[in-house]
């Protein structure tokens, strides 16, 4: 009888190819064959999206535009059904006093933090394991870097001959810097406390960016900094156009377009979102430099090592 781990996937773009590489790695290393969950995880983000309405965004399944060589669960492998979810919380509830686990979870401290730890190998599983947490350290599967290089390809690249941040990639030593605008204030009812939350945080961000223009000002000759984000509206404020161009593509494949022209460059000011992580990791240029922040409250992650250590913090 196969082995299967299962990966419930959640969340968005940056956090789902977390939770893959994660139970990549942990698949390899436990021997077990890797299972996608497409649908357990969006459908209960979508109840909590229909509450909060989240702006600009919807539970989806995004890891369908790469060459995954992992196939999707059969329906008996998920927990779709009100029956099948009451089933995986029993489960869940009696796994914590088993000696032998059906989940592989990630473990929070008291204040809801976590850390990179190999004790989730050392457990007895069953024969099919659910996992469950973001595991948001690239010490989970560095092993298979190479590996994932060819998962996270993408199945069709489309033309940018006509896209004029391109031509600017390829011909200048770009610097790639993503501003996550609007982080804890993007829902439809927002409130005063939230909406000062994100200005607090927009702000340290901004500075951050600024001290990685200085520090790439020192290490390349005539840097030229593209500016990924999800809301351009009011960013000049911040950031000179001048000095910065504003990379803003079609709306309708817009996370394709920037995801993909991110993987292209070759430097990066790393903002504090997974979606820019990504890009700056799987950069295979051997000579690329690649900053993020020291603020503590720029990590976004509850994983205190998010940052890799060959990342520079400044």
């Amino acid at each position: 009888m196969s082995k299967n781990l299962v990966i419930k996937m959640s969340n968005g773009f940056g956090n789902q190819m977390f939770l893959y590489a994660a139970a990549y790695g942990f698949s390899k290393k436990l021997g077990y064959n890797l299972l996608i969950d497409n649908e357990s995880g969006i459908k209960h983000d979508f109840k909590k999206w229909e509450k909060k309405k989240r702006i600009n965004w919807k539970p989806n399944y995004e890891l369908e535009l790469f060459c995954l060589n992992t196939k999707i669960a059969d329906d008996k492998y998920k927990f779709l059904s009100t029956k099948k979810y009451l089933k995986r919380k029993y489960m869940k509830f009696f796994d914590k006093f088993s000696q032998k686990k059906n989940f592989l979870i990630e473990k929070m401290s008291s204040n809801k933090k976590t850390n990179y730890s190999d004790q989730y190998l050392l457990e007895n599983y069953h024969d099919t394991i659910y996992m469950e947490g973001y595991f948001e350290c690239e010490k989970y599967f560095y092993d298979y870097r190479n590996d994932l290089l060819k998962e996270f390809s993408f199945k069709l690249i489309p033309n940018l001959e006509n896209n004029p941040f391109i031509k600017i990639i390829e011909s200048s030593n770009v610097v790639s810097i993503a501003f996550r605008a609007e982080r804890f204030s993007e829902f439809a009812n927002n409130s005063s406390a939230n909406l000062q939350k994100t200005a607090d945080f927009e702000k340290l961000t901004v500075k951050y960016i600024y001290r990685g223009v200085e520090y790439f000002r020192s290490k390349l000759k005539n840097p030229k900094f593209l500016i990924w984000s999800n809301n351009f509206e009011n960013l000049n404020n911040h950031f000179d156009t001048n000095l910065f161009t504003f990379v803003k593509n079609k709306a309708e494949n817009k996370i394709f377009l920037d995801f993909l022209l991110m993987c292209k460059c070759k430097y990066f000011i790393v903002g504090p979102t997974t979606f820019h992580w990504w890009p700056a990791w799987l950069c295979n240029y051997d000579k690329k430099i690649i900053v993020c922040p020291k603020d503590k409250e720029l990590n976004t992650s509850s994983n205190l090592n998010f940052w890799p250590d060959s990342w520079t913090k400044i």
